[in-house]
């Protein structure tokens, strides 16, 4: 179900209610308020039920995790699921962080990179969560958390992330030295002297499956167009574009195995001679070609990858960037906006056209 976004109309409240992670509550508040043969009523029970969907996967999940953290001997805080979207918060003690993640790796659930010595150390005793993802049709992730509530200020400034453990590795006992560290790679990257294209990426979420072909026909891809995978991942959205749409794809990854896993599928599905998957940073990538992009990104991402993306592809391209995050100040406003909500996912796609006056 693709639903259009007007300013004042039925998609519009969809599309916020996504935005606000309240998809279910606007559900079961329509259903409430509005008359039995209203239109409004189909809509609100569709997106109902596959909020339903989404919760009951979702709590069949914290049963499995339960378990494991319990055979572990981890006491959890909390567990939490979110009816809209396939994810899981794990609240546990920070003392029992190591221990809660080697649970979690045992049952499937892995992070794009992990730490040793003094940044593991590190993330133990200044971070606050990691994110941990499962592959599927649609990628399942949790964020274990040890600690919680806002940063401070100067905690925003010298608490060490992902990027400052990247930069050096250092012995376990120095595990202290990333927090002058941070400031030192912050001020390199506003001077142009170090890249800011580390682990925003990260961690990699795959485009659920059933999300793909409602995407492909609100960017229009027919036999005749040249699409674009920023961030292929698995090639799912590619050989799906090349095998329904018998158009050419290119896939861009920058992880090797990811791209080892996209031609392997483009292989299988005997799409490999109208795909192709090149190991590279998609910002390097010659458009002239392309006539479609698609996006799933972090929106920090997103916010420098749309603009960049006008000013290069020629007239008539489109791109779709699917996302439940609202779309970052930097990004102009799309010219269309839908909610797309299928048997067991959501998003919120925002479509360009690129016109002779970008």
């Amino acid at each position: 179900m693709i639903v259009g976004s007007d300013p004042s109309g039925l998609g519009a409240e969809i599309v916020q209610a996504i935005h606000r992670d309240t998809l279910a509550r606007w559900a079961e508040r329509t259903l409430a308020t509005t008359p039995p043969d209203d239109d409004r009523v189909r809509v609100a029970s569709n997106v109902r039920e596959t909020c339903r969907r989404i919760r009951s996967a979702n709590d069949r999940e914290r049963e499995r995790v339960v378990e494991a953290l319990g055979d572990a001997g981890v006491a959890q805080v909390a567990v939490t699921v979110s009816d809209q979207r396939r994810t899981l918060t794990v609240d546990v003690a920070p003392d029992a962080a190591a221990q809660a993640a080697e649970a979690l790796a045992r049952l499937g659930y892995g992070c794009t990179r992990s730490w040793t010595g003094a940044a593991a150390v590190s993330l133990r005793r200044n971070g606050g969560s990691q994110v941990m993802t499962l592959d599927g049709a649609a990628t399942r992730v949790i964020r274990l958390r040890w600690r919680s509530g806002q940063r401070g200020r100067l905690g925003r400034l010298f608490g060490p992330t992902p990027a400052d453990w990247d930069t050096v590795d250092l012995p376990s006992w120095m595990w202290w030295a990333y927090v002058p560290i941070r400031p030192v790679r912050l001020l390199a990257e506003r001077s142009g002297l170090r890249s800011r294209d580390h682990s925003e990426l990260e961690p990699f979420l795959a485009t659920p499956e059933d999300l793909i072909e409602p995407l492909l026909d609100i960017a229009g891809v027919g036999p005749d167009d040249v699409l674009l995978d920023f961030g292929c991942g698995d090639g799912r959205f590619v050989v799906a574009a090349a095998r329904d749409r018998r158009c050419r794809a290119i896939g861009v990854e920058q992880q090797p195995e990811a791209c080892r896993a996209a031609r392997a599928r483009a292989e299988r599905s005997g799409v490999s001679d109208r795909v192709r998957v090149v190991n590279a940073d998609a910002s390097s990538i010659e458009l002239s070609e392309v006539s479609v992009v698609v996006l799933f990104l972090p929106m920090v991402v997103a916010a420098r990858t749309v603009p960049d993306l006008l000013d290069r592809l020629r007239p008539g391209a489109r791109i779709v960037l699917h996302e439940q995050s609202p779309l970052a100040p930097a990004i102009p406003p799309a010219d269309e906006v839908v909610a797309v909500v299928v048997d067991d996912a959501v998003t919120v796609a925002h479509r360009w056209t690129v016109g002779d006056g970008r």
